[in-house]
């Protein structure tokens, strides 16, 4: 399956993760294949204890000073130009602090990408209170036992991480920019009733716009 010009999908890895290492976790590749898209893996610096990291802010990180907006951004020029990918048809995703980069993207480069999807990921403050209003289609998958990444967020740095938002006032925050007025949640079959969770899908979508906000609640 082609479409041409392509869509580009970055899909970012995690705190002390890599870029193989995220290709091979996603299979993105194989969906890539069947879905006819391009998607790229970058890899974030290495901080001093040698952990591959995204730079949003993080409070064990006050002296980094690397712009990964800029880097992405001119990463998905560069392949945009380079392979004749689509002009419009950019995503960003990834997996915790690659989740985090998401949402950072869609703070300070809304121009660059049509929406952005977090994995057990947040939003932090370092970046949260200046986002603006921007209309980005967000899309969330958060279990609400999440010990890292808290569900009810992490308004006093208790974590060491820094401050970030609860996840439902992520969702409401970006509803409320994508001027999101309706809602439909669906329950999920539960194919694995032994491992004690369950899944409620959450999409809010506008009557104005084509823009959307979802939310995969992975419960308990």
């Amino acid at each position: 399956k082609i479409i041409i010009p392509a869509p580009l999908v970055v899909v970012m890895h995690g705190y002390s993760g890599s870029a193989n290492g995220i290709k091979n976790y996603s299979g993105m590749n194989t969906i890539a294949d069947i879905n006819g898209f391009a998607v790229c893996y970058p890899q974030g610096t290495s901080d001093s204890w040698n952990n591959n990291f995204w730079n949003v802010g993080y409070d064990f990180h006050p002296n980094e000073t690397v712009d990964d907006v800029d880097f992405i951004i001119s990463l998905v020029d560069f392949l945009k130009n380079q392979h004749n990918l689509s002009s419009v048809n950019t995503f960003a995703t990834g997996m915790s602090n690659g989740g985090e980069m998401s949402y950072m993207l869609a703070c300070q480069a809304p121009q660059s990408f049509s929406a952005v999807a977090s994995v057990a990921g947040t939003m932090f403050d370092s970046y949260g209170t200046s986002c603006g209003t921007n209309a980005v289609t967000v899309m969330e998958i958060h279990g609400t036992n999440d010990g890292i990444n808290l569900w009810n967020g992490d308004y006093n740095n208790s974590t060491g991480w820094g401050i970030f938002y609860d996840i439902d006032s992520i969702i409401d925050f970006w509803s409320n920019n994508n001027q999101c007025n309706q809602i439909n949640t669906e329950n999920f079959p539960d194919i694995s009733p032994n491992d004690g969770s369950t899944v409620i899908a959450e999409k809010h979508s506008s009557t104005t716009s084509d823009n959307e906000v979802w939310l995969y609640k992975v419960v308990n």
